[in-house]
């Protein structure tokens, strides 16, 4: 085994969202600790440990056997960074940063950004503006709850991601039913967080992200992220536009707000991507987390701006300056073809990429005779997708709506 120092990379991800991050990672020796056997990851990785246990809902408080895994792989290969994409990892990857002494957000940080109402107490703290909020332990405390704020409101798991579990409640005789759906995530997922559920108070307007690095407590917006969702109540994700000459890049309030949240919460060093709500009042904080943006934002800043996410959060990682360089000036967006019902998927049918000028890519997320099941009884029921990028917004937005026009889903319903 070559004693060349290696970074470690905690957990992968589905191919389709992550295989041009590993690609980037490729550039240097990468060592991947997973729950099973790499497939399409063994030609960007040097090498790698299967910990069966790693995707268990517990890892982020029984990490016990991914420590030992660490330990044993440091006795014999220098490791001079860790990361993961993954937000059921981030926890487990901080505290193995933590005890090698390498850049991270750090374990305690980590907490605070995936406890959510930990998230929401420290913010009130330090004066940044965000929704109002409460922690409810039964649906009771729930329905009062949302009698004090007014409706509607939002009730989330604490320390989930992807909204898995959130929904749009609109009067008290759907809060029981909100409570159910939202305590039930919670309980399905990281169990640390598992019961109750955080209320908070809906706010309109449209929602946008963005992701930063920090680095000794100095943090630089990479790019903002445009939003777009299914039907309510829930708040699934259906594709994101990125403008290199976004003007929110340049909004000295909004970054204000950004450098004051990051500090209530502790960040210091690290990757973080900030989900925030524009009302007509000013923008406000939703949640911040320490890591990249998921989905395919990462693939869509290279192709808007020439920013490599994965490349640079490595860098962080390892203690090396990040190199923020943007050499591309344009939009770039994707949308996700999803399920209209429960059923078994057979097929979606894409475009050919060579008849829409701007159309960069298509692909299916799912494989014939997958069930798929619409919230709340599932989630990211996810089917296909299509990435463009063009010019400018106006143009980048037509041609995805183009090739989206062309794509057909087939599905069996469930009887």
């Amino acid at each position: 085994m070559s004693t060349e120092p290696v970074l470690l990379v905690v957990g992968t991800g589905p191919k389709e969202y992550r295989e041009e991050l590993f690609r980037s990672l490729s550039r240097s020796r990468v060592w991947l600790l997973s729950d099973q056997e790499p497939t399409w990851q063994r030609q960007y990785v040097s090498g790698y440990t299967v910990i069966p246990r790693l995707n268990s809902a517990q890892v982020s408080t029984n990490i016990t056997f991914l420590l030992e895994a660490v330990r044993k792989l440091a006795a014999s290969v220098p490791i001079r960074g860790v990361l993961t994409f993954e937000e059921m990892f981030l926890s487990a990857t901080c505290q193995i940063a933590d005890e090698f002494g390498l850049p991270s957000l750090g374990h305690g940080v980590a907490e605070n950004c995936r406890d959510k109402e930990r998230t929401r107490q420290l913010l009130t703290d330090s004066g940044v503006r965000q929704p109002r909020f409460a922690f409810a332990r039964t649906a009771a405390e729930a329905a009062s709850i949302g009698e004090d704020f007014g409706y509607p409101v939002v009730l989330k798991p604490r320390g989930l991601a992807g909204s898995i579990g959130v929904i749009m409640v609109r009067s008290q005789a759907d809060i029981e039913t909100g409570f159910q759906i939202a305590a039930s995530a919670a309980r399905d997922g990281a169990q640390r967080h598992g019961g109750g559920a955080l209320v908070e108070q809906f706010l309109a307007g449209p929602e946008i992200a963005v992701d930063s690095v920090v680095v000794d407590g100095r943090l630089e917006p990479m790019y903002i992220i445009r939003k777009r969702f299914g039907p309510e109540p829930f708040f699934e994700e259906t594709g994101q536009t990125i403008n290199a000459g976004d003007p929110l890049l340049l909004d000295a309030g909004l970054i204000e707000m950004l450098r004051t949240a990051h500090t209530a919460l502790g960040i210091r060093t690290g990757m973080t991507h900030t989900e925030i709500r524009l009302t007509p009042d000013g923008p406000v904080i939703i949640e911040v987390n320490g890591r990249l943006a998921g989905d395919f934002v990462p693939h869509l800043a290279k192709l808007a701006m020439g920013l490599d996410g994965a490349t640079i959060a490595a860098r962080v990682a390892c203690g090396e300056p990040p190199l923020i360089e943007r050499q591309v000036h344009r939009s770039a967006a994707h949308q996700i073809v999803y399920a209209d019902r429960d059923g078994t998927f057979n097929a979606v049918s894409l475009p050919r990429t060579e008849s829409h000028p701007n159309l960069v890519a298509t692909g299916t997320l799912l494989s014939a005779g997958a069930a798929v099941a619409l919230p709340p009884r599932g989630y990211m029921a996810r089917l296909g997708y299509a990435i463009v990028a063009a010019p400018s917004d106006t143009e980048c937005e037509a041609s995805l709506a183009a090739a989206v026009a062309e794509m057909s889903v087939d599905i069996t319903p469930a009887r």
